[in-house]
């Protein structure tokens, strides 16, 4: 049996158990040798008496003495013998030579007799071995047995005899083993009751100390299957002791507390998981939901099998929204994806992925008949009447579609494609359009656009707009997002939401992207050179650009020529950047970090983006998307999800940017929320480099709203 399947009690009751057979094992050894001890002790007395009485008979006994006779010498040896006792029950004794009793103090009767066939128990010779030792050494010790004075049962006796030289005469003594064997006997009694004695106080000791461990690790045993079940309202017992019981309590307190906070943060965690990838109006997927299904999608879709991405666009949507408020609008969009539910099929996916956008992700797709069939039934579903409070209301709705795997292979680009056919669509008042009729259809006007912007880049057509980030503590402009704007010519304003997407799609990203931080670097340096103190520039960087193995160099370029601290620039990175590993983000970042340039994230919920993967990486700032904030003032949901976001943030040391604030109303949630940086039309529109200097000089156009 191994240690580890015996109880802890048994284990101090086997150790005590062993203890006290060591030290009775110890004790019989040493009271055996004490017996030897006592027998050797009584050797050396008895020895020092005869050896005494020797002396004492030598002057008798010497052949000089003629003053006394034969038996006057015998008399006077008798005599000797007779007065020579010691202890109570020890005497001398005498013989000669030839076995005659020269004189026995207990055997009187005698004296003067042949003793050397006297025979003793087992019918031994008593005095036979003494002669043998006398006649061989002088001197010897034997065994025998010999009645105690006054008592006639032999006991045991031990005794020493010599010869006195020049003598016959044989003078001895003993001692009966019996007074030892006593002594020994009452010795091992009194061990026996004191060994008896600690034992059972050993025991009693050990049983009270294995309680003391058994029952409170019982209950600490207790303690963490319950606690290991759910139950962390559990007590924890015995925290307060001192030994390793403690120590052990102590660490299930601190592991129920760990449990405790950790379970509040996955709970936090889960909700704002379902708050970014659900709409908590519509109860649909999210945009950064539906991207991550479609991402799924993706890499387990079988080879030669297809997917369909449709975005749906509802126009008069945004309308009703500026008439008559998000409540009104979000009546509508429910009622409008609750009846296009009703022609999806089960592994069909809907998503509301902007205020006036649905996207629609249908996993198999046997052909493109199949396509045209959905979209009808989409669009009659939307265009059936309905009565929202009170009022009767019918829609129009546009249809941009994309194929995976034959329009692109990555979420983004598939979404990207879809949108780009509906803004043709749209464009052309159609219905619906594939992505893949643009190749055909709009291949005239992409070329133009392609020439149109390398010639843009080349004659310096673009460029920059301003707008201020307000610091809502202090009231200040602490920096300023750079937008990239284009003049054309001949075609007038260009949107970037055009020629920016195009750009990306056709390669050209990098040379705008380029064009931009030396155009800012430049702004910066020419700002220093006229002594103008101006806030911290924002770039915003493209994912493909930032991705680039060249980046450092790239900026390194940009800004070689003008001479200003890289800490006035900040670089604001898309959602899309965060879908590459963490190791190779935290290394660009520390990368860029290190030039002394900060990093931002833009559109911060929409994606990718995720507190859980912002704490791994050292971000400066998160800009929360614009469409947080738009409904603030209505939306429960969305003050909640600022709300985690913010408490987060902050946790993590990041500062925390709104987007999009266009009302008194949302500014003055914002501040209650402890956010720290405000961005929007509310405080000031994108504006031109001088414009900026002037609200850099009357900074009073920050709203305070009671």
């Amino acid at each position: 049996m191994h240690l580890k399947n015996i109880s802890i009690r048994w284990k101090l009751f086997i150790l005590v158990s062993l203890m006290m057979l060591s030290i009775t094992a110890i004790y019989l050894i040493s009271l055996k040798l004490a017996h030897n001890d006592l027998i050797e002790s009584r050797k050396t007395i008895i020895k020092s008496v005869v050896d005494s009485a020797a002396s004492q008979l030598k002057p008798i006994l010497s052949l000089d003495n003629h003053t006394l006779s034969d038996k006057e010498k015998r008399t006077q040896i008798r005599q000797l013998v007779q007065t020579l006792r010691y202890g109570e029950n020890n005497y001398l004794f005498a013989y000669n030579l030839a076995g005659e009793t020269i004189a026995n103090p207990t055997l009187s009767q005698i004296d003067g007799q042949d003793t050397r066939h006297l025979k003793g128990q087992n019918n031994n010779d008593m005095l036979q071995p003494m002669l043998q030792g006398i006649r061989k050494q002088g001197e010897v010790y034997w065994h025998y047995y010999w009645p105690k004075a006054g008592e006639t049962e032999p006991s045991e006796k031990l005794s020493y005899a010599k010869l006195i030289p020049g003598t016959d005469l044989i003078i001895g003594s003993g001692i009966h083993l019996e007074e030892i064997q006593q002594l020994y006997v009452t010795h091992s009694i009194t061990f026996t009751l004191l060994a008896t004695f600690f034992g059972l106080l050993t025991y009693l000791i050990a049983s009270r100390i294995a309680s003391s461990i058994t029952a409170p690790t019982a209950r600490l045993v207790t303690q963490i299957e319950q606690l290991t079940s759910g139950h962390l309202t559990e007590e924890i017992t015995d925290a307060e002791r001192q030994d390793e019981i403690g120590s052990i309590a102590k660490a299930l307190v601190h592991f129920r507390q760990q449990t405790i906070e950790n379970q509040d943060l996955k709970q936090i965690s889960l909700q704002e998981k379902h708050l970014a990838t659900y709409d908590p109006v519509t109860q649909l997927l999210s945009r950064k939901g539906i991207e991550n299904e479609l991402s799924l999608l993706l890499v387990s879709l079988p080879k030669g099998e297809q997917s369909a991405v449709l975005a749906i666009k509802l126009p008069l949507l945004r309308d009703i929204l500026s008439r008559w408020g998000s409540d009104y609008c979000n009546l509508i969009l429910i009622d409008i994806s609750n009846r296009i539910k009703k022609t999806l099929g089960v592994n069909d996916l809907l998503a509301r992925y902007s205020d006036d956008t649905l996207m629609l992700i249908r996993p198999e797709l046997s052909d493109t008949r199949e396509i045209n069939i959905l979209i009808n039934a989409i669009q009659t579903a939307i265009m059936q009447p309905a009565q929202i409070d009170g009022q009767q209301l019918s829609f129009q709705s546009r249809v941009g579609v994309s194929i995976a795997p034959d329009d692109g292979t990555q979420e983004l680009q598939l979404f990207g494609h879809a949108e780009e056919a509906l803004s043709e669509a749209r464009r052309l008042e159609l219905d619906y359009m594939f992505f893949s009729q643009l190749k055909t259809f709009a291949l005239d006007e992409r070329l133009v656009l392609w020439k149109d912007i390398q010639q843009a880049l080349e004659e310096d057509q673009f460029y920059l707009v301003f707008q201020p980030l307000h610091d809502l503590h202090t009231n200040k402009i602490i920096s300023a997002e750079v937008l990239l704007r284009w003049e054309h010519p001949e075609r007038g304003f260009i949107s970037p939401a055009t020629f920016v997407v195009f750009a990306e799609q056709s390669g050209l990203v990098t040379r705008l992207d380029n064009w931009v931080l030396k155009a800012a670097a430049k702004q910066i340096n020419e700002w220093k050179e006229a002594g103008i103190e101006v806030p911290q520039l924002a770039v915003n960087l493209s994912g493909l650009t930032f991705m680039r193995s060249d980046l450092k160099q790239l900026i390194q370029e940009a800004t070689a020529e003008y001479d200003f601290p890289l800490s006035a620039l900040e670089l604001e990175l898309t959602e899309g950047v965060l879908i590459a590993s963490i190791e190779t983000l935290q290394e660009k970042i520390h990368t860029i970090q290190e030039m002394g340039i900060s990093i931002s994230i833009d559109d911060f919920g929409t994606g990718y983006s995720s507190l859980s993967r912002i704490r791994n990486l050292q971000i400066n700032k998160i800009k929360i998307d614009r469409s947080f904030i738009q409904d603030l003032e209505s939306n429960q949901s969305d003050k909640k999800i600022i709300e985690a976001i913010i408490l987060m943030a902050q946790g993590l040391d990041v500062k925390v940017v709104a987007e999009g604030v266009e009302t008194p109303e949302q500014l003055n949630i914002l501040r209650a929320m402890n956010c720290d940086i405000a961005q929007g039309f509310l405080l000031s529109k994108p504006l031109k480099k001088e414009k900026l200097i002037q609200l850099l000089e009357n900074q009073n156009l920050i709203i305070e709203v009671d």
